[in-house]
C-alpha cells in the first residue's frame, strides 16, 4: 500500500474531503451533540450510516477521476474537554471515540476499491478554534493532546492531522505529542482576514518555530476553514519557507467568519464551479497540491475540483 509520505514527496494532486459539519446541519435530520459534535454519530445505529455516507461521497469523486484522496475521521472535537462537557468518563470515552471512529473509515476504504485512500486522524483543538483567548501553552497542549494522538495512531489512521488551530503555541504542544507516537503529522492553521494566524502570528513565523521545536517536524502544513481569497492574501509575496512548506488548503465557500456562517439558516457562499476555479488558482499561483474543502462545501464541490485536478496537464 502506498504510504501517505511516499504520495506527498512525489508530488501528487490529492484531493482531500469537504465539509461534513454544515451538512450534517443543512442536510440531514439529524442533531449535533452540541459539545463533541459528530463524533457522537459514529455509534449511534441510526446517524451513522448518515455520517458514512458523507464521507464515501468524497472517496467516490476521487474515484470518478482517479485521484488520491485523504478522509479526516470525525473526531475534531473527541478529546478531553469536550468528552467532559457530554458527560464521558474523559480518558477512556477519548481512546473509545477516536477508536470507532477510526473504524468506520478503515472499513470504508476497504469496501470502496479504490486506492489509495488515506485516512487522517483528525485532532482539534482544546477549545473555540476561532478564540485564540481559549487556546492552551505549548506544554499544557502536549500534554492535553497526547491521548489522543495515541488513540487514534494505535487505531490504525496512516497519519495525523491537526486542523484549524488558532494559535502557534497550542499547534506547537500538539505537533509534539503528534511527533511522539512515530506517526507522520500535519498542522494546519486558521487564519484572520490579513492572512495571520488568529494569535497574530505572520504564517512564516508559525512554520519557523514549529519546525524548529518539533521534531520530527511535521510532513507539511495545511492552511483549513478559509475562503480561497484569504488564502491567496496570505500566500501572497510570502516567503520561500511557507512555499516549501505549505502544500494543503481546506478551503470553506464563504468569505464570511464561521462565526457568521453558523448563524444563518442555510448555507451561504460559492457554487461548485466558482470553488473549483478559486482553489485550482491557489494551485496555479501558489503550487499547494492537496486540495479540498470545508464549512459549506459538499460532494458536488469536490467533484467539480476533482475535474480540475484530474484535467491538469502532465508535467
Amino acid at each position: 500500500m502506498v504510504k501517505v509520505e511516499a504520495a506527498v514527496r512525489s508530488g501528487a494532486l490529492i484531493l482531500t474531503d469537504g465539509g461534513i459539519e454544515t451538512r450534517i446541519m443543512f442536510e440531514m435530520d439529524t442533531a449535533l451533540d452540541p459539545h463533541i459534535g459528530v463524533a457522537a454519530l459514529v455509534g449511534d445505529p441510526n446517524d451513522r450510516p448518515v455520517l458514512r455516507r458523507i464521507y464515501e461521497s468524497y472517496v467516490e469523486a476521487a474515484q470518478l477521476h482517479d485521484l488520491p484522496v485523504i478522509i479526516g475521521t470525525p473526531t475534531f472535537r473527541a478529546s478531553r474537554n469536550f468528552a467532559q462537557q457530554t458527560g464521558l468518563r474523559a480518558e477512556g470515552a477519548v481512546r473509545r471515540l477516536n477508536a470507532c471512529a477510526t473504524a468506520m473509515h478503515l472499513d470504508i476504504r476497504e469496501r470502496s476499491g479504490h486506492g489509495p485512500v488515506f485516512v487522517a486522524g483528525v485532532i482539534g483543538p482544546s477549545g473555540d478554534a476561532y478564540t485564540p483567548k481559549e487556546a492552551l501553552s505549548a506544554d499544557d497542549a502536549r500534554d492535553y493532546h497526547r491521548v489522543q494522538s495515541e488513540a487514534l495512531a494505535e487505531a490504525g489512521v496512516d497519519f495525523l492531522y491537526a486542523p484549524t488551530f488558532p494559535t502557534v503555541q497550542e499547534a506547537l504542544g500538539a505537533a509534539l505529542a503528534m511527533g511522539e507516537t512515530g506517526l507522520p503529522y500535519v498542522v494546519s492553521f486558521v487564519l484572520d482576514h490579513d492572512g495571520r494566524v488568529l494569535d497574530g502570528a505572520p504564517l512564516h513565523n508559525a512554520i519557523e518555530t514549529i519546525d524548529s521545536m518539533a521534531s520530527p517536524a511535521p510532513l507539511f502544513y495545511s492552511i483549513s476553514c478559509v475562503h480561497h481569497s484569504v488564502a491567496a492574501r496570505a500566500l501572497r509575496d510570502t516567503s520561500d519557507l511557507v512555499t516549501q512548506r505549505l502544500l494543503e488548503l481546506k478551503a470553506k465557500t464563504s468569505a464570511m467568519s464561521t462565526k457568521e456562517l453558523i448563524q444563518l439558516d442555510h448555507l451561504e457562499g460559492d457554487d461548485p464551479e466558482s470553488f473549483a476555479a478559486g482553489i485550482w488558482r491557489i494551485h496555479e499561483d501558489f503550487g499547494l497540491r492537496i486540495l479540498g474543502g470545508c464549512c459549506g462545501t459538499d460532494d458536488r464541490h469536490m467533484r467539480a475540483l476533482a475535474a480540475r485536478m484530474a484535467a491538469r496537464p502532465e508535467q
